[in-house]
């Protein structure tokens, strides 16, 4: 087979099988994202350390750099004791004033912090302990005001109290009847002398509010009282003419119901006469007859209906309530009329059995027919007597009301009279006594009001006087510094998430997962190792170190590459990258090493005529090289092949000197003749080449290899990129061995395992994960 030509198995449908086989899917599963789990978030803040310290250090650096040129303050607090009310100077005529309630009090409190903040008591206090002059104060004076007092300078008016405000801080602890005041000043003394200001103010505030509200009751207490003393006169004298005029001078009159300070009590007359007491049994008397009379009227027309029912219905009715005058009584007839209807009764029925019996015409029935009737008409007569009886009754009833209702309405005319004259005295007495007890509690009122404007008590004290601090409130370096820290941290935390989140870098196993059927060869870690510019020749960390992790990362690819190929066949490989200075040079050489320890005949074709380097690891001169071939070669010696110094079965060929054009030099059929007799020659054939997206020469070299790998830096070349690369790989009609991640700097925290595993002298095997 030609080494010229792709595989015969890279037709579509077999490349892709060779493609599937590449791919490891069990070795790099996707998962949970790294923000889902906890290791996942460690992994990224150990990536990201950096990052986290640089921000976290920078905050707060600026933050304790703010905290040293910060000004000092100093707080100093009074605290103020709001007592209960004292209800001893309430001009209020209700004594009975109730203890005031939680939220009472809770609004009582607010509105005495409200009156603390106000404008007002700011600028007097500003004003008596002349703070213009202090700093930071002065600082507010505008200059087109300065030589103008408070009241006449708006601007600097305004600047103060808020400056004031500013450093004022009044508040009440919970489920208590205290207020503290605390004010900040750059110095300790002007702090507390206005903390200790501002609660005198309030004192003082509140004592002259209350002094004057009792000033303004007592003035019109006293005027009231002057109408009131003329009122108390008048109504008393009407009071004494009245008696004189009426006749009842000897009547008791005495004060009912509320006294004292209540001026709503009544005053009582209690006129004991016969009169009185006449009206009030005639009352009875008429309520007795009317009784009687409603109840034998309504008997007397029941009785006119001559019902024999329901007079024996009324008898009994008569019996159990007592009315009726005696009409319905047992023996007013009511008895007889029993048994007569009993009678009646048991005729009927011998009637109506007979007629069933013994017919119409029978003698007999004519008998007790005659029986029937002569009984109906001794129960009619019966039946009108009572009826008379009842009439009787009513007309007597009757005619006893309308005597009784004579005589109580002329009682009742006689009693209206005396009335009349009772009540207006009453009224009058009323009067008289209710403007007495009026008099008299505001006048003590009066009395009480003078003795609290003498007195002017507050029911408010400074239970605590302000006092210079010793040290500043502000800045407090231990509360600062901490929340700097906390916050230094967040944000730092923060932007080790963001980077993470913006950087699109292939550095992780998952990254490659994006691209289906892409395969990972391995990942070579960071090593300090020596720029190609300074390398000697045969320098190698396989030949050097061979146990060490960059020595076995390319023995692991080596695997992986052994693994790959025989789906691919050709062992002429191609191996490339995205751009430079990605590693691809010593891929290429550590790879050569990494089979030629292995005992195979390894040839290293510096194909990068652009910018070659593969000379400088070999310690060889450019040329002769690949670009020097001119005719087709036809035997196995090829001119310029180098030898390696420490590996014999290790070749190279230099690059040459460039080309001036190296795509035509490739797509020539010398290029392709070097191939074939390399191919045959060697056991495998490595190709460095110039990175595949910057020139075409890549691409065309990859047209004729039997595989490639691709090389990229790890958090240098990008998702795109890698996807571009290997898009471009493709579309050379090559198959894709895998991808070697190359300068892999924390490989634990970018989720790979260690390159490590000996076992230390009489100790025990350690691995290194």
């Amino acid at each position: 087979m030609s080494a010229l030509q792709p595989h015969p198995t890279l037709s579509t449908k077999n490349q892709s099988a060779a493609l599937g086989t590449l791919s490891d899917d069990a070795l790099f599963a996707s998962g949970p994202s790294e923000y889902e789990t906890l290791s996942g978030v460690l992994r990224v803040l150990r990536r990201r350390w950096r990052t986290v310290v640089l921000v976290t250090l920078g905050i707060f650096l600026l933050g304790l750099l703010v905290c040293l040129i910060m000004t000092p303050k100093y707080a100093s607090t009074a605290i103020i004791e709001i007592n209960k009310e004292d209800n001893s100077a309430n001009v209020s005529t209700d004594t009975g004033t109730a203890s005031p309630t939680a939220d009472e009090l809770k609004a009582e409190i607010e509105t005495d912090i409200s009156v603390l903040q106000s404008d007002g008591l700011a600028l007097a206090v500003i004003r008596d302990l002349n703070l213009t002059h202090t700093r930071p104060f002065s600082g507010d004076i505008v200059s087109s005001e300065k030589d103008k007092p408070l009241d006449q300078a708006p601007l600097t008016r305004e600047k103060l109290i808020k400056r004031f405000a500013k450093n004022l801080t009044v508040e009440s602890p919970p489920d208590t009847r205290l207020i503290t005041v605390t004010f900040l000043n750059p110095d300790p003394a002007v702090a507390a002398n206005v903390a200790n200001a501002i609660s005198q103010k309030f004192i003082d505030s509140a004592m002259d509010r209350r002094h004057k509200s009792t000033i303004q009751s007592s003035y019109w207490l006293r005027k009231e009282l002057d109408d009131l003393k003329k009122q108390v006169e008048d109504s008393e004298q009407k009071l004494a003419d009245y008696q004189r005029e009426s006749g009842l001078a000897g009547v008791q009159i005495s004060a009912n119901g509320g006294g004292g300070d209540n001026a709503g009590g009544a005053a009582g007359i209690s006129p004991h006469s016969t009169v009185t007491d006449r009206l009030y049994t005639l009352n009875q008397e008429l309520t007795a007859a009317e009784s009687n009379r409603i109840s034998t009227e309504t008997v007397f027309h029941l009785v006119q209906s001559q019902d024999p029912e329901v007079v024996l219905g009324l008898g009994s009715m008569s019996a159990s309530g007592g009315n009726g005058g005696g009409s319905l009584t047992p023996d007013g007839g009511i008895q007889l009329i029993r048994s007569l209807r009993t009678e009646e009764a048991a005729l009927e029925q011998e009637y109506a059995g007979a007629a069933v019996k013994y017919g119409a015409n029978n003698p007999r029935l004519a008998q007790t027919q005659q029986q029937l009737d002569a009984v109906k008409q001794q129960l009619h007569a019966e039946l009108q007597r009572i009826s008379k009886r009842a009439e009787n009754s009513y007309l007597y009833a009757k005619q006893n009301e309308d005597t009784i209702r004579q005589q109580f309405v002329k009682q009742q005319s006689n009693a209206n009279e005396m009335a009349d004259a009772t009540v207006h005295l009453q009224v009058l007495a009323q009067e008289a006594y209710s403007n007495r007890a009026l008099y008299e509690s505001l006048f003590s009122k009066l009395q009480t009001a003078n003795l609290a404007s003498g007195v002017r008590a507050t029911r408010i004290d400074i239970a605590d006087q302000a006092r210079p601090a010793g040290t500043p409130a502000i800045p407090n370096y231990l509360k600062y510094l901490s929340l700097i820290a906390g916050v230094g941290i967040f944000f730092g935390i923060s932007s080790a998430f963001l980077r993470e989140s913006l950087d699109e870098t292939v550095r992780r196993p998952r990254d490659l997962q994006r691209i289906a059927g892409l395969r990972m060869l391995g990942y070579v870690p960071r090593m300090q190792t020596k720029s190609l510019l300074a390398s000697s020749g045969g320098d190698s960390k396989l030949i050097d170190a061979p146990k060490a992790p960059f020595s076995e990362a390319f023995r692991v690819i080596r695997t992986s590459i052994m693994r790959a190929l025989p789906s691919i066949g050709s062992r002429t490989l191609l191996v490339t990258s995205a751009a430079g200075r990605d590693g691809k040079t010593t891929a290429v050489y550590n790879l050569g090493v990494a089979f030629a320890q292995q005992g195979a005949r390894v040839l290293l074709l510096d194909c990068d005529l652009r910018n070659p380097d593969l000379h400088r690891l070999f310690g060889c001169a450019l040329s002769p090289g690949v670009s020097d071939l001119q005719d087709p070669v036809t035997k196995a010696e090829v001119l310029g092949i180098v030898r390696h110094t420490s590996l014999s079965n290790l070749f190279m060929l230099p690059a040459g000197p460039p080309p001036e054009f190296p795509a035509e030099f490739f797509e020539s059929q010398t290029f392709d003749a070097l191939l074939r007799v390399c191919a045959a020659d060697y056991d495998y054939v490595l190709i460095d080449s110039p990175p595949i997206l910057s020139v075409t020469d890549t691409s065309i070299i990859a047209s004729k290899v039997g595989g490639s790998i691709a090389v990229v830096r790890s958090r240098s070349t990008t998702q795109s990129v890698l996807s571009s690369l290997i898009e471009s790989l493709h579309h050379a009609n090559t198959p894709v061995l895998g991808v070697v991640l190359n300068d892999v700097r924390n490989p634990e925290n970018d989720g790979f395992h260690g390159y490590s595993y000996s076992r230390q002298e009489e100790g025990p095997i350690h691995a290194g994960i």
